[in-house]
């Protein structure tokens, strides 16, 4: 049964010139429950040209009286279509049915994705919810999602140089060359990864493609900032930063950091980290920001405490099984 809204209220996918309101209900929200902005309207922008994403298919919104977005959703699907995520933003003010009858859309669309998926395989849909989101969390359990992993968001303010980097012997630290090192970075990142919760093998095309949107299309990406740690031509580590966090300038953003499994207990992560740490302060850029597992396999949030980051805020993924696997 779906939930109905109250007279007013309207529902229909997002629309391209609506990115600049749901920037701002994203930053409302996210500054309701955490304190700060997560995203930008850019980072949005750059989202949609996901070759995997389809506002007009997997958005929607709810609007008042024709013009005022107060709810908003969205769902990530790809192949093989088992782990099908979704993301939540209402208006702290909106009524609570808003964001009920966003999430009844979200599992609409992703049992639509759940039938391509092959025959056997379990799917999932993810949605989460920050833990200062009570009421969040309680509606997403109601819905029948259960609680399944927690991500962090850590910090680091420096008021003074950080350590510098100690490299492992053999390893030379170099800057992302767009055109020359796409393919080779996109591989050490699925190899990074592939042991990790949540990872899903796709097509390495087409994960090629998605980074390309966002070294090539994102005016926030800037390539002197995607460090690879290089043993001779292979790449053995990587730390993908932005300059810019959400919408703060002053802070700037670790989004990957990964060390493949042959390179492992060397302390190239830590070195990675500080490297990122020094090219920021060189910039002017005293706050550092990262999101990490809680329950990381290579034990990075340890890593990043040691590294004097401090957790900021907790995002509780809460999954719901549409198919049991066979």
């Amino acid at each position: 049964m779906t939930t109905q809204l109250p007279e007013g209220y309207s529902t229909r996918p997002a629309l391209a010139d609506d990115i600049a309101q749901l920037a701002v209900l994203d930053a409302t929200y996210t500054r309701s429950v955490v304190g700060k902005a997560l995203r930008n309207e850019n980072e949005i922008r750059t989202e949609w040209k996901s070759p995997t994403f389809d506002p007009a298919t997997d958005s929607q919104v709810v609007v008042f009286v024709e013009d005022e977005i107060i709810g908003w959703c969205e769902v990530y699907d790809q192949a093989p279509h088992t782990r099908i995520s979704s993301r939540l933003r209402v208006s702290p003010a909106s009524d609570r049915c808003v964001a009920t009858r966003l999430i009844e859309w979200c599992i609409e669309r992703a049992r639509c994705g759940a039938n391509q998926a092959a025959a056997g395989e379990r799917v999932i849909l993810t949605q989460a919810a920050f833990e200062s989101d009570v009421a969040g969390t309680a509606r997403l359990k109601a819905m029948g999602f259960k609680f399944c992993r927690c991500f962090l968001g850590m910090r680091i303010e420096m008021a003074t140089p950080p350590l510098g980097a100690i490299w492992p012997d053999g390893i030379l630290v170099r800057s992302m060359i767009p055109g020359q090192d796409d393919r080779a970075a996109v591989e050490a990142v699925r190899d990074a990864f592939r042991d990790h919760w949540g990872y899903v093998e796709s097509s390495l095309e087409e994960d090629l493609e998605e980074w390309r949107q966002w070294i090539y299309e994102d005016e926030d990406f800037d390539t002197d900032l995607w460090f690879l740690a290089m043993d001779g031509d292979e790449i053995a580590g990587f730390c993908q930063c932005y300059p810019i966090a959400g919408d703060d300038p002053a802070t700037g953003l670790v989004d990957e950091l990964g060390v493949r499994p042959p390179w492992r207990r060397r302390g190239l992560a830590t070195a990675l980290l500080r490297h990122a740490f020094r090219a920021f302060y060189d910039r002017g850029v005293r706050n550092v920001e990262l999101g990490v597992d809680a329950e990381s396999p290579t034990g990075a949030t340890d890593l990043y405490e040691r590294a004097g980051m401090r957790v900021m805020w907790k995002n509780l993924v809460h999954e719901l099984e549409l198919r049991p696997g066979g």
